[in-house]
């Protein structure tokens, strides 16, 4: 089943029902807002003032969703998992608007856990930034307790070939997670994400299926192909119907488009949280 939430924040969305939850899976637009705190906007006022609007982007983000604050993650393209039940919400909560100050944004970046990819088994409403790598969104069932196993990974070059979500759909089996779906979101397609020749020799060894040759004819790489090929290996259910090409989408922010044509700078996020429907039959 799917419905998007009535919001121009979202590029797209999906929902699923599982139990008595509602499973809410979102890629959010540049009319959310740039939603990194490493990232100056340049939108004016330095990199202070960018600072405090990621705060405020991020706070009203929550409040058009409903959900209690994301948590966020200090990314490196690397293969480590946080857990947010390790975190005090403070630290990584926006604040009251009198709160959204330089010192508290830069106090939560210092306090993101350094990970590519978060993991709740209590509902706590993840984030994963991108701007050109994949936002991946993962569920899986658990019907022992009815608490569905949430979980977010940066699946760019590096990320990907390294095996971060190989170790994300491992962990979350590990917690008792079944009937695994992905989610890919907005990231730049293999038409478009052109590479050395050398880059994608190495790559191609490692997942054959990210191998490709952009429309102008030269060397380049696939990553949502390897992402879902990677994925459906491990037994996952891939969907695709929220990836769209980040470089081609204006809607969303595009690294290669800020550094090609001039755009801003910023960071969609791919995000998850539950909604509750019902009490669970006895």
């Amino acid at each position: 089943m799917s419905e998007t939430p009535k919001t121009p924040l979202l590029a797209s969305a999906d929902t699923r029902t599982l139990g008595p939850w509602r499973v809410r899976v979102g890629f959010t637009s540049r009319a959310a807002g740039n939603l990194g705190l490493h990232v100056d906007d340049e939108l004016g006022g330095g990199m202070d003032a960018s600072l405090v609007r990621t705060l405020n982007h991020r706070a009203a983000l929550e409040e058009a969703l409903g959900t209690e604050p994301f948590f966020y993650l200090n990314q490196v393209h690397g293969v480590q998992i946080a857990y947010p039940e390790d975190y005090e919400v403070e630290s990584y909560a926006p604040g009251a608007p009198q709160e959204r100050t330089v010192e508290r944004a830069r106090a939560v970046l210092e306090n993101s856990p350094v990970a590519d990819a978060a993991i709740s088994s209590e509902g706590v409403p993840l984030a994963i930034m991108v701007a050109d790598c994949i936002p991946v969104v993962l569920v899986g069932e658990r019907v022992a307790n009815w608490q569905p196993i949430l979980a977010v990974a940066h699946a760019g070059r590096r990320g990907l070939l390294d095996g971060v979500l190989q170790q994300t759909v491992q962990r979350m089996r590990q917690l008792g997670a079944e009937k695994i779906t992905a989610w890919l979101g907005p990231s730049i397609c293999g038409s478009c994400y052109e590479v050395p020749e050398a880059m994608r020799t190495e790559s191609t060894e490692l997942i054959p299926q990210v191998h490709s040759v952009t429309s102008q004819q030269t060397p380049g790489l696939d990553l949502p192909a390897g992402a879902r090929a990677v994925l459906e290996e491990a037994g996952v259910q891939v969907s695709m119907d929220c990836a769209q090409c980040t470089f081609e989408e204006p809607e969303v922010y595009s690294h290669r488009g800020f550094t090609n044509r001039g755009e801003k700078p910023g960071r969609i996020a791919g995000l998850v949280w539950l909604e509750k429907t019902a009490e669970p039959a006895a």
